[in-house]
């Protein structure tokens, strides 16, 4: 895992005060009936509450990637059918 990612992390969780400690997750979004998944992100995860602190670099990608897929649905859609 990066160290460059959780600089702006710190060692204890916001919410309750726990500590923190590196992790991987799966991130999900649900719109408009469609679900979008990126697994295997690295985060911070409070080993008390549960609390994950996903780096922003990551959270761009994963919207960069629900707007190409949203884009390229669009595409597909407007294709006249054979």
């Amino acid at each position: 895992m990066s160290e460059e990612l959780f600089e702006e992390a710190e060692g204890t969780c916001e919410a309750c005060g726990g500590e923190l400690k590196p992790e991987k997750v799966n991130l999900e979004e649900l719109e408009g009936g469609k679900l979008y998944l990126m697994e295997n992100v690295p985060a911070m995860v409070c080993e008390q509450c549960g609390e994950i602190w996903v780096p922003e670099p990551i959270l761009k990608e994963f919207e960069k990637m629900m707007e190409t897929a949203k884009r390229h649905k669009s595409r597909l859609a407007k294709r006249p059918k054979k």
